[in-house]
């Protein structure tokens, strides 16, 4: 097997788009987030580094790092063992690597072989499914209707967003979520659900080839069991399937049964199981 350093995400994407794409859904982090970086978006102030594992020129296996979030890898199923080789590199090149996000199986491979070299810890800090909708099949009886985010609706959805990021991924809110929201307005789709003004959100900023994903998601406590959420989101699918897109990726916590359930209802059918692990340094790293 060979591993290959690319310095930018053309390079990646030249080498691993293609046969990503055969299973788009499944990969559509790794090849949303790079197609990003080529496309220009920074994510924070280092470099970020893009890697592929190929046996007799087939891919194995690949990350991609944009630092200070954690490595996203992507495996073929049965060559785990490609994994190795991304260890290898990483224990030298990236010592400090905060964590890995990729396929559950990937994911937990990859951290088990982090923690073997490095003497550190590996703790889950969410479990999620990741599902596609082909077509959408909406709530009946929900009033109100999806409308995209205008400007005097920033400030309202930034308290949203850092409402989102506490209830999704607490401990790690937007530095600026003002900010977060005008990018996902100018870059992406940011939909509320108006019923007598916004009573909830969704976005879409991120998209491979053939699939856009669904984020952000989130309704205020007190507009909540109305089905304001699955309505919203349900509309954004229809619109970015209306505009071209062959099918939309949504991310589900699987410690919330409820989100799950409500997302199947319109449409969505689980494609795979992920997982994000933070890795904790060991007292010889």
């Amino acid at each position: 097997m060979k591993l290959t350093v690319h310095t930018d995400a053309g390079g990646f994407l030249d080498a691993a788009e293609k046969p990503l794409l055969a299973d788009e859904a499944r990969n559509n982090l790794i090849l949303g987030i790079a197609d990003r970086v080529r496309c220009g978006r920074s994510y924070g102030d280092e470099s970020p580094y893009f890697l592929t594992v190929e046996e007799d020129g087939a891919l194995v296996a690949a990350a991609i790092r944009t630092p200070p979030f954690p490595l996203i890898v992507s495996c073929v199923e049965d060559r785990l063992d490609a994994l190795e080789l991304l260890v290898d590199h990483l224990r030298a090149a990236d010592p400090d690597l905060p964590g890995v996000n990729g396929e559950a199986r990937a994911a937990a491979a990859f951290a088990n072989r982090w923690t073997e070299r490095s003497s550190g810890l590996a703790e889950v800090g969410m479990r999620m499914r990741v599902y596609a909708l082909h077509e959408v099949d909406p709530p009946i009886g929900v009033p109100g209707r999806m409308r995209l985010a205008r400007a005097e609706d920033v400030d309202l959805i930034a308290e949203w967003m850092l409402g989102f990021h506490e209830e999704a991924v607490p401990g790690d809110p937007p530095s600026d979520p003002r900010e977060n929201v005008c990018r996902f307005m100018e870059s992406g789709t940011m939909a509320v659900w108006d019923y007598g003004g916004p009573v909830s959100m969704a976005g879409s900023s991120r998209g491979s080839k053939n699939g856009t994903t669904v984020s952000a998601v989130y309704t205020p406590p007190m507009h909540r069991r109305n089905g304001y959420a699955s309505a919203c989101v349900a509309a954004l699918c229809q619109r970015l399937l209306d505009e071209g897109k062959a099918f939309c990726t949504l991310y589900a916590d699987l410690a919330n049964p409820t989100s799950n359930k409500i997302y199947q209802r319109i449409g969505f059918r689980p494609v795979a199981d992920a997982a994000v692990y933070h890795f904790t340094p060991g007292a010889g790293t």
